[in-house]
């Protein structure tokens, strides 16, 4: 009877091994497969992480069970090299210093949801919005690019923009405004996204991004002056997934088209396939953009997409990304569902080169804020 019951569990077990590395090998196809032509892959890059940890113990299973076939689950395993380098960092005795190099560039990305809430009342010492702008005055950077960024205006809120460019002495600025709106008595609200710097900005412009039949988004970049060379910064903002978009105020709402509306209260699967195809789109263009730039560049941004998304993939090929040249472990930048989600990302291409990178836990915005120096070889 024993050995019966082992037999059977024995096979039960194959089976299991056989199923999930199957459902796993599939998903190490995520950054080749567009979503838009097979929509399951979306949900396989978010599973990726847990699929690559289960897979292991399918491997350790496989070693006290399956001795023969160990080998194959092992080359199953295997299959997943692309998405595993692109979620994990792999330089344990890299230490971020504060101090800047010497002939370095710094650069701070961060999703800063709109600096929470910039109402005089609220502005008391230690506040979040405060410990966001002294965070960002200590950091020392050269260059500042912020997503989800909003500035305020009216007797009633302390106005952001211009605190940043004055005080924190940033002459040189571009903005984009996606939206507006105000409400009566108080004053106006811009959001949009934004690069500060402190190098002279030469060149600008704004390219739109698609879907702004629902909501306009557009993403920027700035041409820099850094001695005698030249530097590009691209900024973005891939539309938000609006998660909990049925929790909108009705101030926000306005923005939306009754039909977007609509959607928005649809279920979490129904969003997530949706919003994939359209990150997928507006991927596209900024990669057209980056593909007919000639002048070095770093590409800031929130993308809303996991690092083995298509997504991701597309957008950073052929570039080196910060934190894989830098880091260590996930690296998460998101600080809402899961802080393992890395969904911000740096990615530069060459002859700029990544020196240190880090990403600060703060629990102030929903995301983190990441720096990183680079140098610019001649």
């Amino acid at each position: 009877m024993a050995f019966f019951t082992k037999t059977v569990f024995k096979k039960f077990a194959g089976f299991v091994c056989i199923g999930f590395s199957a459902v796993y090998a599939s998903s190490a196809l995520t950054p080749f497969v567009n979503p838009v032509n097979f929509w399951p892959m979306t949900f396989l890059s978010l599973a990726f992480p847990l699929l690559l940890a289960g897979m292991t113990g399918v491997c350790l299973l496989s070693l006290l069970m399956f001795k023969k076939y160990c080998w194959l689950f092992v080359l199953v395993l295997a299959l997943g090299y692309t998405n595993i380098r692109s979620i994990w960092g792999f330089h344990p005795n890299k230490f971020f210093s504060m101090e800047k190099p010497a002939g370095s560039i710094r650069i701070l990305s961060w999703n800063v949801n709109e600096f929470l809430n910039a109402a005089i009342e609220n502005d008391t010492p230690g506040n979040p919005r405060r410990q966001m702008l002294a965070f960002i005055q200590q950091s020392n950077a050269d260059i500042l690019c912020f997503q989800d960024f909003a500035t305020d205006s009216g007797r009633h809120f302390r106005s952001t923009l211009p605190f940043i460019r004055d005080s924190l002495h940033y002459p040189y600025t571009a903005f984009v405004n996606n939206f507006s709106f105000g409400i009566e008595g108080y004053g106006i609200q811009r959001n949009g996204i934004i690069i500060f710097s402190r190098l002279p900005i030469i060149d600008s412009a704004i390219i739109s991004l698609p879907n702004s039949e629902h909501f306009k988004e557009d993403f920027q970049w700035v041409t820099v002056q850094y001695g005698q060379q030249k530097l590009k910064i691209i900024n973005a903002h891939l539309r938000s997934m609006n998660l909990h978009g049925n929790q909108a105020l009705p101030v926000e709402s306005q923005f939306y088209k009754p039909d977007t509306i609509l959607f928005l209260q649809k279920s979490t699967f129904s969003k997530l396939r949706y919003f994939d195809k359209v990150h997928v789109a507006q991927t596209n263009t900024i990669q057209s953009v980056m593909d007919t730039t000639e002048l070095p560049f770093v590409f800031c941004g929130d993308l809303n997409a996991v690092p083995s998304s298509y997504v991701y993939h597309q957008l950073s090929n052929g570039l080196q990304d910060a934190f894989l040249k830098t880091g260590w472990g996930l690296g998460g930048t998101y600080d809402s569902i899961s802080p393992t989600l890395r969904i911000d990302v740096m990615l530069m291409r060459k002859p700029i080169i990544p020196i240190q990178h880090q990403t600060f836990p703060l629990h102030l915005s929903d995301h983190y804020p990441s720096i990183c120096d680079v140098w610019m070889k001649e």
